[in-house]
């Protein structure tokens, strides 16, 4: 009875943050979870090797060739050199950057995985079989949403930065509150997506348990800040986001 009046109290800034940590301890107290969670830093991890080889191995000296056809004189060809190898680093910082960004989806059906195991873990109320082309379009809709709230803001932020930096110290709080709720966005999105949530139904809970959606996206952008940590982060922020949605939900029940 205690756990279930817990469930249905609102869930605070506090808890946001507790459901993070309650998605670290979920997985690491259950090894068969393991392999599924490791994937995300494994994709990240074979996309990042392929592309780095490609940036020294093809794009580095194919850009050194445009730029220098003809290296003839000595400090042609140390031109040369020093084009080929700074183009390959180029390419091989944006390589990684890419293969952190693409990582998430072609990881959505180990983290849905783990989306499952926790829900039936909490015994949440099972959910209907939405079908894979509603899902698609309950989770397009919703970063379509974010697009269009989100982007104006952060414009409206960083030209004001820009133009002002005497509001800096202002606007500082309010970029990362922009910040941690885009995270945690993205994050409720695998469970509400799968729960065939459509993009104005989320806002509504999102925005009627505010807080708690904050101290969430907040909890997992501070950690977030620790190089390398993000891919090994995501599956627990995933399954994070699930025991927090059903806890938004569970609240809001007669």
């Amino acid at each position: 009875m205690a756990d279930l009046n817990a469930r249905r109290r609102r869930p605070s800034f506090f808890d946001g943050v507790g459901a993070l940590i309650g998605g670290v301890s979920f997985i690491v107290h259950r090894p068969r979870s393991w392999p599924v969670a490791a994937v995300p830093a494994l994709i990240a991890a074979v996309l990042s090797g392929v592309l780095i080889w490609l940036s020294f191995g093809w794009a580095g000296p194919w850009l050194s060739e445009l730029v220098l056809p003809a290296a003839d004189s000595w400090y042609a060809r140390g031109a040369r050199s020093a084009i080929r190898w700074i183009g390959s680093a180029l390419a091989a910082y944006v390589s990684v950057l890419f293969a952190v960004a693409i990582t998430p989806p072609l990881s959505a059906p180990a983290l849905e995985h783990l989306v499952r195991l926790q829900e039936t873990a909490l015994g949440a109320t099972p959910r209907p079989a939405c079908g894979f082309w509603f899902e698609l379009r309950c989770e397009l809709e919703a970063q379509l949403l974010a697009l269009v709230v989100l982007a104006p803001i952060a414009a409206l932020l960083w030209a004001a930065s820009a133009l002002l930096p005497v509001l800096l110290p202002l606007l500082a709080p309010i970029h990362a509150v922009l910040i941690s709720l885009a995270v945690a966005w993205n994050l409720l999105g695998y469970p509400l997506t799968l729960r065939g949530v459509r993009a104005r139904a989320r806002l509504r809970l999102m925005t009627s348990h505010v807080f708690a959606v904050l101290g969430f996206g907040a909890a997992f952008a501070l950690a977030s800040l620790i190089p390398g940590v993000v891919l090994l982060l995501l599956p627990a922020g995933v399954v994070g986001a699930t025991r927090l949605t059903e806890h938004m939900e569970a609240s809001l029940r007669p």
